[in-house]
């Protein structure tokens, strides 16, 4: 079937928008859309993309080797930029691309189809661009940039058909850099991290990337606890093989001691099917509650320092105390849009628990602009807005609320309780193809302040614009 057809259904699995690209100047200053390549390890064949959704997607027709992103373009047509034609061979599965318009009839007249312009590129050389290079291997094509990734190529057996076109993008090889460990905590300070959605790390079994981060997590000294908003997974199959890689990735903190919880996201339940889409549209809020694959592989067990649950032998809502910086913690872990009686009972745990600083991390909490969301999305229970109203607002010993499934990372969002109590929420998600960021955030109880960061150990990646330091926070004592 055409690629177009698979793309997954935006109604049920939330728009995973690609990341903003860094920036460039001259005439290479339009080009800030990242371009992602993925690949058919079976014959070779690749694709070319700027939707992740559309990566993803793809796995279904056998493109599972992410390869991040290539190079950066504009999906939009600005002065001195020329489109990208995506030309697809149904008979060979193979797609290449082209900007040169007497390439597309010639194609044309071999077979392919035309699938239109997907995005802008420079037609010539620039100090600022580089080179993106197609190989042809018998019927199957392939892109490249890099010297490494052309090499490799050649090495392979494919043969250069030359420069297609110019991008922005990076063409040398940087030899990795070992990130280097957040410094030893001073005093009473400690720090605590938050994983975002991580459901595209997890599609292909040789993916490192969520592995690499609870590696790099577990020699971060003073780390005193880490937390998952959800989506850990992006579907589950009947071999399990997201649930495998994300269960051995989790279990470096726990070999570690190093204490984790999870919040199921919608993903990790059997309402969403292979490729994003709902499983079964007509019974979606009945397996939204579905979750006995991930509990099969994840129990309090796993967790540490879990103090009690909603519903025995599941995690889907538990509680975890942690004492750290002279001050008692909490972490609260509730399911997605959770249900009332999840509510009620969250209610009485913080309630009986009143020197203790609350954390709430649930999948849903905040939307794509930041605000706290009005929809139970559909095939929920409890929407962000009756979760502030109803838990978060209500008592003055909850601190911080993270979450993501939607948007992009977002600084902290200021709000008041009932109490007069300021009330910080996070939104963590990323949906990054290429890296695995992580929220770093650092507690110094004798200042009262907090700072966090945004970091990617993968590619040794910081995100400025989301650091920040918050002053004047009341911990209770």
């Amino acid at each position: 079937m055409a690629l177009a057809t698979a793309v997954a259904s935006a109604a049920f699995a939330p728009s995973a928008s690609a990341a903003p690209a860094a920036s460039a100047t001259g005439a290479c200053a339009p080009l800030d859309d990242s371009i992602y390549q993925t690949v058919k390890p079976k014959n070779g064949a690749s694709l070319l993309t700027n939707w992740t959704t559309e990566v993803l997607s793809a796995v279904l027709l056998g493109f599972t080797d992410d390869e991040g992103e290539l190079f950066t373009a504009s999906r939009s047509n600005e002065d001195g930029l020329v489109g990208v034609h995506r030309m697809y061979d149904k008979s060979a599965n193979d797609f290449l691309f082209t900007a040169k318009s007497g390439e597309v009839s010639s194609f044309v007249d071999e077979g392919y189809e035309d699938q239109g312009v997907r995005f802008y590129v420079l037609p010539e050389a620039d100090d600022c661009a580089v080179p993106v290079y197609r190989y042809a291997k018998g019927d199957k094509h392939r892109m490249a940039v890099s010297s490494s990734d052309r090499s490799a190529l050649a090495d392979d057996g494919w043969s250069s058909q030359g420069v297609s076109f110019y991008a922005a993008g990076d063409a040398g090889d940087p030899a990795p850099t070992e990130p280097t460990p957040t410094p030893e905590p001073d005093g009473s300070a400690f720090s605590f991290a938050v994983i975002p959605d991580s459901q595209m790390e997890v599609v292909s079994p040789t993916d490192p990337r969520m592995k690499n981060r609870t590696t790099w997590l577990a020699k971060q000294p003073g780390l005193a606890f880490v937390d998952h908003t959800g989506d850990v997974v992006n579907w589950d199959t009947d071999d399990h093989g997201q649930m495998k890689v994300a269960k051995a990735a989790m279990d470096v903190l726990h070999d570690a001691d190093i204490p984790y919880s999870l919040s199921i996201g919608n993903h990790d339940t059997e309402a969403t099917g292979v490729g994003g889409s709902a499983r079964d549209p007509k019974n979606t809020y009945k397996l939204q509650r579905d979750t006995s694959t991930f509990n099969s592989f994840f129990d309090a067990a796993d967790y540490g320092d879990v103090g009690g649950a909603y519903e025995a032998g599941k995690i889907d809502n538990t509680y975890s105390l942690y004492t750290a910086g002279g001050l008692k913690w909490m972490v609260l872990n509730l399911e997605f849009c959770a249900r009332p009686g999840v509510v009620t009972w969250a209610k009485q745990v913080v309630a009986s628990h009143p020197d203790y600083n609350v954390i709430v991390s649930t999948h849903s909490y905040l939307n794509g602009g930041g605000d706290i969301d009005s929809s139970n999305q559909g095939y929920g229970d409890t929407s962000g807005q009756k979760l502030f109203d109803q838990l978060v607002s209500q008592y003055p010993n909850i601190k911080m609320v993270f979450s993501g499934h939607v948007g992009y990372a977002e600084k902290a969002r200021v709000d008041t309780g009932k109490n007069g109590n300021k009330i910080y929420s996070f939104l963590t998600t990323m949906h990054d193809a290429k890296t695995n960021p992580v929220r770093m955030l650092k507690v110094d109880p004798t200042n009262d302040s907090l700072s966090t960061y945004i970091y990617a150990p993968y590619t040794n990646q910081t995100w400025g614009e989301y650091s920040q330091t918050i002053s004047g926070l009341d911990f209770v004592r």
